[in-house]
């Protein structure tokens, strides 16, 4: 990883951390974050387009 990827990789959890919460207290920017953190990733999106599936990489003990 090149230091401009990390400094971008950094950049965009922080900010994803930031907007991250409840549903009534989520920073408006959210979803913008989510899909800076999902194209950095190469996270898949979902079949319909939704926002990226970020649920198949979470760990193994939190899945459903």
């Amino acid at each position: 990883m090149t230091p401009a990827e990390r400094k971008a990789l950094r950049t965009a959890v922080a900010d994803y951390m930031y907007s991250e919460g409840c549903s009534c207290c989520q920073d408006t920017s959210h979803k913008q974050h989510e899909a800076a953190l999902g194209k950095l990733l190469k996270v898949a999106k979902y079949p319909d387009g939704s926002g990226h599936d970020f649920s198949r990489y979470r760990t193994p003990s939190r899945q459903p």
